[in-house]
């Protein structure tokens, strides 16, 4: 009976845990690919001017569009219906 109760929260814990450790993380539309040795991507900008203000700042690199960003779906009203007369 322990046994069986320990395996159901164990696979109820792993059902979770995706969705809990990407609930808090958010993505941001514009990255800055530092041109070093590594080349990097900084993607933590909001606007492209953003990110063009932090590229130009040191001459870092360029800003790209992040390819992990969805952009949120706007939600549509319902509409009315019409009473038919």
């Amino acid at each position: 009976m322990m046994r069986k109760s320990a395996l159901c929260l164990l696979a109820i814990a792993a059902a979770l845990a995706p969705s809990v450790s990407s609930a808090g993380a958010k993505t941001y539309p514009w990255c800055v690919v530092i041109q070093d040795q590594d080349d990097g991507w900084a993607c933590g900008f909001e606007t492209f001017e953003q990110c063009r203000l932090e590229a130009r700042s040191g001459n870092t690199g360029f800003c790209a569009p992040n390819p992990a960003y969805r952009a949120p779906v706007p939600r549509l009203r319902p509409q009315k219906r019409r009473r038919s007369r």
